[in-house]
């Protein structure tokens, strides 16, 4: 049975071979219990998928399909440059699509976007003049991004240019400072329980919180190589569970041959559907190309530039001279106007003058007026109110004397009637005296058994109190010994966690330190290397322009001795035409 299995294996992958298809091995599985006498077979091992037939393309086949959603400019350093139209201002590259895991890959980025198979597979991202831009790549991957995680949330960024690739050592992240190569409303976030959400761009903590969250975040990494591949894995899968409570969705990978891939087929929950064209790499001499189109650039905006700074210049004379007019008009028209101003100040001000003085006046006759009725009226009403009083004193003293007759009638007969008071209270004084007695007597034996009474039951209180103080003082003190020994095994294990914190602290430092001094010896060897660069070049310069006017000046005197044989040359020759004509 095994040898009609494995003959039947060959013919095909020969039949295969001879039609000029691409070979695949099939695995056939043979029916084991027709077999009589099983061996056992080897645990099979889990088969990496094959790589893909890649389309080869130029990296200006990206133009084409991008122009529709974008624009395509030119960025000084980076080339053709794409950003996207219809998207917000709070927009971040990996921030509407979903994340899903592919074995070979890790994190693969499932784009809501019809250009999302090349921005966000392909090249890096930067943010330059307010918006997004796209720079072309030649790598692709499940997404170029770096990874952050801490305080209940999981973020992402888009790598920037700055940022290269390799490929044996993957992503450069020892060293880099990320707070500078990425800016902090550059993050995209969301909270544990949202990471595998298909609707991500819902979900995303609003860019202002990040700068809170950032600082309870650290850097998980970024891509690295596994099997000759970008494997986009910081973020384990086993991370993505604990995260979400869920198994993250698996994919296989379905390479097809144009990016024409219909929104709701790119993952259809179990491939993912994905163009990935391999992008050909400029060869020498479009290099050279490059270089000599980006030396005319350089030159031309160099001319430009100057043009530019001229004409600048110029409108800026122009300016300073129009001001300078300006200025000398305006203080003439405020001169001007400042002069009428106190003209009509000054002719208010007089108009206001004689009207205070008119109303003074008046005013000073009107008081005249009236102090002199007011005196007139009160000379009348001090005739009437002295009348008046007379008539009140007379009536006054009238009452009074009837008054006295009165109260001299009243007087008497109040001494008779309190004399009969007094008589009969004198008699219930003394019998209430004699019944208060009596109850004083009645009331002092009572208080005095009271008193007995009270003194055995405030004993007995007392024996209880102290003995219930003495039980809650034994019982304090043995709360007090262990509070102080609870405290000073604190005191102790706090003295030893700030040691260690500090021993941590300590080398933190030491190593920000190490890698600042690196950092500056770089620095300081980078600008040696550019000195002596300048100075050998100036030197070489120097050379060659001496070397120029030495050539210019020999050339001067070559010229000069020329001149000077061709004169005397022909000087020489007329003195001879002479002496022959003389001699005829």
């Amino acid at each position: 049975m095994r040898t009609t299995v494995a003959l039947i294996a060959l013919v095909l992958i020969a039949l295969v071979a001879a039609s000029g298809c691409r070979t695949k091995t099939v695995y056939i599985e043979s029916d084991r219990r027709s077999d009589p006498q099983p061996q056992p077979q080897p645990q099979p091992q889990p088969q990496p998928q094959p790589e893909p037939d890649y389309i080869e393309i130029e990296i200006t086949h990206f133009h084409e399909p991008l122009a529709p959603y974008g624009t395509w400019v030119h960025i000084e350093g980076y080339g053709q440059c794409w950003y996207p139209h219809n998207v917000s201002d709070d927009w971040r590259p990996y921030s509407h699509g979903y994340w899903v895991w592919l074995n070979d890959y890790g994190w693969y980025w499932v784009s809501d976007y019809e250009w999302g198979w090349a921005c966000e597979h392909y090249g890096r991202w930067m943010y330059h003049k307010n918006r997004w831009h796209w720079v072309p790549g030649y790598e692709w991957s499940g997404g170029w991004v770096v990874w952050r995680e801490g305080g209940g949330y999981v973020g992402w960024a888009a790598l920037p240019p700055t940022i290269g690739w390799s490929t044996s050592a993957g992503i450069r992240t020892v060293g880099v400072r990320w707070e500078v190569e990425i800016h902090e409303y550059c993050w995209v976030f969301v909270e544990h329980r949202h990471f595998m959400s298909k609707s991500l761009h819902v979900v995303i903590i609003n860019r202002r919180q990040t700068v809170v969250i950032l600082r309870q975040c650290s850097v998980r990494g970024s891509l690295t190589v596994n099997k000759g591949r970008p494997w986009n894995g910081a973020i384990g899968y086993d991370d993505a569970e604990r995260y979400t409570g869920k198994k993250p969705p698996r994919r296989q990978i379905q390479d097809e041959r144009d990016h024409k891939v219909p929104g709701h087929k790119r993952d259809d929950g179990e491939k993912v559907h994905v163009y990935r064209p391999k992008v050909k790499k400029a060869d020498a001499p479009d290099r050279e190309k490059e270089e000599r189109e980006k030396k005319e650039r350089e030159e031309r905006e160099k001319k430009e530039k100057e043009a530019r700074e001229k004409k600048e210049t110029e409108d800026k004379e122009k300016a300073d001279r129009e001001k300078r007019e300006k200025e000398a008009r305006e203080k003439k028209e405020k001169e001007e106007r400042e002069k009428k101003e106190k003209e009509a100040r000054e002719k208010k001000e007089k108009e206001e003058k004689e009207k205070l003085e008119k109303e003074a006046r008046e005013k000073k006759e009107k008081e005249e007026r009236e102090k002199k009725e007011k005196e007139e009226r009160e000379k009348k009403e001090k005739e009437a109110r002295e009348k008046k009083e007379k008539e009140e004193k007379e009536k006054l003293e009238k009452e009074a004397r009837e008054k006295k007759e009165k109260e001299e009638r009243e007087k008497k007969e109040k001494e008779e009637r309190e004399k009969k008071e007094k008589e009969a209270r004198d008699l219930k004084e003394k019998e209430e005296r004699e019944k208060k007695e009596k109850e004083d007597r009645e009331k002092k034996e009572k208080e005095e058994r009271e008193k007995k009474e009270k003194e055995e039951r405030e004993k007995k209180e007392k024996e209880a109190r102290d003995l219930k103080e003495k039980e809650e003082r034994e019982k304090k003190e043995k709360e007090d010994r262990e509070k102080k020994e609870k405290e000073e095994r604190e005191k102790k294990e706090k003295e030893e966690r700030e040691k260690k914190e500090k021993e941590e602290r300590e080398k933190k430092e030491k190593e920000a330190r190490d890698l600042k001094e690196k950092e500056d010896r770089e620095k300081k060897e980078k600008e040696e290397r550019e000195k002596k660069e300048k100075e050998e070049r100036e030197k070489k310069e120097k050379e060659e322009r001496e070397k120029k006017e030495k050539e210019e000046r020999e050339k001067k005197e070559k010229e000069e001795r020329e001149k000077k044989e061709k004169e005397d040359r022909e000087k020489k020759e007329k003195e001879e035409k002479d002496k022959k004509g003389k001699g005829k």
